[in-house]
């Protein structure tokens, strides 16, 4: 199906979906593009999996986006139709505070462990999930690190070589090595 096409099928089942604006520069192969509100993702995530025309089948993958300047979240899903042979990205945004959007695990199990990544690094949480927990940082890490105003506090399982880390410099280097002891020198 003909990228415009398939936006334009989405469109007319879900009027509130629009194709965001892309500068054509930026993309060489452009897939077609979807903005859904939030509170429509479900529906038009079962609409692309259930119609025979559409027939997502396959989630490639799924990720998120802080616009930590707008004070949103954009969630980003990048599906295949292994038997149409298209591909769509829909994207929908949240607002930073709530951080919460239905799951679509229940439409495709592959999601699962893709929402519990985006839900252990920026915080998202996604209403409904059979398993919502952390997958790659451990139960009590605070924060969520890929999230844009994250600031790291040093803990028992720090090397000591991280950047950023109290006592060294840009490159990992400690101060003491370089002779800066961050103190000011006697007398003054």
């Amino acid at each position: 199906m003909y990228l415009p096409e398939l936006c334009q099928k989405v469109i007319a089942k879900f009027p509130d979906v629009t194709v965001p604006p892309v500068a054509e520069k930026t993309i060489r192969d452009p897939e077609a593009m979807v903005m859904v509100p939030a509170k429509t993702l479900v529906a038009v995530c079962r609409f692309l999996r259930e119609n025979d025309e559409m027939a997502f089948d396959l989630p490639i993958q799924m990720t998120a986006v802080d616009y930590i300047k707008e004070n949103v979240f954009e969630l980003v899903y990048y599906l295949y139709s292994s038997r149409r042979k298209h591909a769509i990205i829909v994207k929908s945004r949240i607002d930073r505070a709530a951080a919460a959007i239905e799951s679509v695990t229940p439409i495709w199990a592959g999601m699962d462990w893709q929402e519990r990544e985006v839900f252990d690094l920026m915080g998202i949480t996604f209403t409904g999930h059979p398993n919502l927990k952390r997958i790659m940082m451990w139960e009590g890490f605070p924060g969520f690190p890929l999230r844009k105003d994250y600031v790291h506090v040093t803990d028992r399982y720090d090397s000591g070589l991280e950047v950023g880390t109290p006592g060294l410099d840009a490159k990992g280097v400690p101060l003491k090595a370089l002779g800066i002891t961050g103190e000011a020198p006697s007398g003054h």
